[in-house]
């Protein structure tokens, strides 16, 4: 079951590509107009969740016109030690598992109660998409009438699965991806290797954190592992039937993603003078496939991947 837990994480700055959009956070806590409800909508790894949680040790920052959390008040302190009594965190118990309605009570019930530290109460509610409709329909009461300085924050990335009722109550605000040269100037800063930062930035398909996670972790050549595989499945080297038992290794929903990225970059490069007609329909099998997994449903991933590299296949057998 989902429970409201307090969230242990450092000081968190907005990202370079972030500062207009933080300005105007900024001017609105200042002018007293910040909505009461606000949702951060975007793709994962761009940095939607450092800027929410940002915000919220923002507000509950004690230090006087900064435009910043102070990072050595109380206020700061507490949220840096994952106990500040006016935050509060909602999310799955297990990554990919529902946000249910108890756990939408007992922060009712937290909320009902006076800001102990005398200030904000904050929530943080992420992914937004994963409370089931019980759980939405406890929230809209405290979305329709909101308490005085207290800011609900909802996180998603797949905003048209939450419901219309719950957006509608919320001031929305999307996310593009970053530009590329600030996306590839701050990856270069941050992870030290300037040869790789654009190359990688491509391959994670503009979306600077997941470029970070590629070039500190071993998921970058789990991608390109990937990607060989549908290279020979393309040239006919391999079966699609083998090709499927080599994708039970990894997820499905990661595999997807590495795979709708694969096709752009192909449709823009390689077979940007030459293109394929075949590629659309097959980008438009990938969406669905991606919205199966997304969506919880008990499926077989052998089958799924078989006929994702049938049709893989077929779509270059057409041209030869």
């Amino acid at each position: 079951m989902a429970e409201v837990v307090h969230k242990t994480i450092p000081l968190a700055l907005p990202l370079p590509w972030q500062e207009d959009l933080w300005q105007g956070f900024i001017e609105r806590i200042d002018q007293g107009r910040l909505a009461h409800g606000l949702m951060l909508t975007g793709s994962a790894g761009i940095g939607i969740e450092r800027l929410g949680m940002a915000l919220a040790q923002r507000l509950l920052c004690t230090a006087e016109l900064s435009k910043y959390a102070c990072g050595s008040c109380k206020g700061c302190q507490l949220m840096v030690a994952g106990n500040h009594p006016d935050f509060s965190v909602l999310e799955p118990a297990e990554e990919g598992k529902a946000i249910l309605i108890p756990a939408v009570r007992a922060l009712m019930d937290k909320l009902s109660k006076t800001a102990q530290q005398g200030g904000w109460k904050v929530v943080l509610i992420s992914p937004a998409e994963n409370m089931n409709n019980n759980a939405a329909n406890a929230l809209l009461k405290s979305l329709e009438e909101p308490q005085a300085k207290t800011l609900w924050i909802l996180l998603s990335y797949r905003p048209s699965l939450v419901s219309a009722t719950i957006r509608s109550r919320c001031q929305v605000q999307n996310l593009p991806l970053p530009d590329t040269a600030t996306a590839t100037r701050w990856l270069a800063e941050v992870s030290g290797d300037q040869e790789r930062a654009q190359q990688t930035l491509e391959i994670a398909g503009g979306r600077p954190l997941l470029a970070l996670e590629y070039l500190q972790g071993d998921s970058l050549e789990s991608r390109h592992s990937f990607e060989t595989l549908i290279d020979r499945v393309r040239q006919g080297d391999m079966s699609p039937l083998d090709a499927a038992q080599q994708c039970q290794k990894l997820g499905s929903d990661q595999m997807l993603d590495w795979f709708m990225n694969y096709l752009h970059r192909l449709a823009t490069g390689e077979l940007q003078n030459n293109p394929n007609p075949a590629l659309f329909d097959f980008s438009d099998k990938l969406r669905k496939a991606r919205g199966w997994v997304l969506s919880g449903s008990n499926i077989n991933g052998q089958l799924l991947w078989e006929e994702l590299f049938m049709d893989w296949l077929q779509v270059f057998r057409q041209r030869r």
